[in-house]
């Protein structure tokens, strides 16, 4: 029943915690294949990342002799290797029949459930619309309640933040305050940050999206017109939807804002090397995108998920942050955002890359398609700029919220 020479599979992450006295080492599926963690230590922690499908049974027992100075004996390591099957987490055929038979029901669901409902967000409508108007109080560090059609310009862009709602609230509502007192657009194409590769850097779903609000719908004329512009398939990574927040999130507090709204729920997932080796190729799509928008006889406007720095221990630095550090990175993120704010694409992506993205933008994606679009075609303006702490040892994001307007009669690209 045991695999001779077993395998991890990709999507698995493992953080180290401490459990009634103990330092052991969580492993999940970041993947959401399996819901369950589980609890090791660090001894077979290490026996794990020798299971790369070249070390056989005898291989991990020697390892772990070395290691450890122990004996790993037949039945514990069969028995290891049971539960990391029973979770899910090896890479074989009852993993890979899973897979197929997950995928293929999302495909067939025109709907894309809530997945963090209940996690990061309220499940119960009456309780998450209180704690999204919550969010915009001044108390809090919201922007006030808004005024609905007191500013006559034409929003066609936003930046919000994608990082748990409890965290960032506050910054998602500048944001939609400034949509709301404005002219929004009838359709939002959400370019939302993909946490996890996606074949051809970009993800696009026709699915409407529930909340506890109601269902948020898909433009499908939109997507229809873009799969067809667009020079390579749009839809290969979809499933990368089912477990991604940052369109979830986007959908909760468009539903509350703005319920009749549209969405073109697109993921984008590409980094520094990638955007060297294919530049042209994502070129097109932004391009894709702009003229399947201009083409529209209703406004379309683009929103980028997104956050910005990811700092400290948790992301892999080798300190631990301080206030100093904190004020560093909130001020590099203004000169980038000063940068977008004049939706120069170029000298953004060459800002990452001289910095080899070494504060882990993960937002750069998105923001770099959103700039491509919008150039010089509109403005922006910063509205929100703050971070969170995510863990004892100090690590934090940083985030942001902007609003980019231009001419009422204008047209993006």
């Amino acid at each position: 029943m045991t695999h001779e020479y077993p395998k991890l599979r990709f999507g698995l992450e493992a953080f180290p915690v401490e459990h009634e006295g103990q330092r052991l080492v969580l492993v999940r599926d970041r993947l959401g294949y399996s819901e369950e963690s589980l609890l090791i230590s660090p001894a077979v922690a290490g026996l794990l990342t020798q299971m790369d499908g070249r070390s056989s049974l005898r291989d991990l027992q020697a390892y772990y002799t070395r290691m450890t100075g122990e004996l790993l004996f037949s039945e514990d390591l069969n028995e290891i290797l049971g539960r990391l099957d029973e979770l899910l987490f090896l890479e074989n055929d009852r993993f890979i029949d899973h897979v197929s038979r997950t995928v293929g029901r999302f495909q067939q669901d025109p709907i894309r459930h809530m997945q963090h409902a209940g996690k990061s967000y309220p499940t119960e409508p009456d309780e998450l619309r209180k704690t999204l108007e919550g969010f915009f109080s001044p108390e809090r560090g919201g922007p006030g309640i808004p005024q609905p059609g007191s500013n006559n310009s034409r929003v066609v862009g936003l930046v919000a933040p994608h990082i748990d709602l409890q965290a960032g609230g506050p910054t998602f509502a500048h944001a939609y305050k400034a949509a709301m007192e404005a002219l929004p657009p009838d359709t939002w194409v959400v370019l939302g940050t993909g946490h996890e590769p996606v074949d051809n850097y970009f993800a696009l779903t026709q699915k409407e999206f529930e909340t506890p609000l109601g269902l948020v719908s898909c433009d499908h004329a939109f997507c229809e017109d873009l799969l067809a512009r667009a020079p390579r398939d749009l839809k290969a990574g979809e499933y990368n939807h089912h477990r991604e927040h940052s369109v979830e999130f986007q959908a909760v507090f468009l539903a509350f804002t703005q319920p009749k709204a549209r969405i073109v729920p697109l993921l984008c997932s590409f980094g520094q090397e990638d955007w060297d080796i294919d530049r042209a190729y994502i070129d097109q799509v932004a391009e894709a995108i702009r003229d399947t928008a201009r083409n529209r006889n209703y406004s379309v406007g683009f929103l980028a998920s997104v956050d910005l720095a990811h700092i400290g221990p948790r992301y892999g630095d080798h300190f631990r942050p301080h206030p100093g550090t904190v004020t560093q990175h909130l001020q590099a993120d203004v000169d980038l955002l000063h940068i977008l704010e004049k939706c120069d694409a170029e000298v953004f992506i060459q800002r990452i890359n001289r910095e080899q993205n070494r504060r882990r933008v993960c937002g750069m994606a998105p923001l770099y398609l959103l700039a491509r679009i919008l150039g010089g075609t509109a403005e922006g303006r910063i509205l929100d700029h703050r971070h969170a702490s995510v863990d004892t040892e100090n690590s934090f994001v940083t985030f942001a919220s902007m609003a980019f307007y231009s001419p009422v009669h204008s047209n993006p690209g």
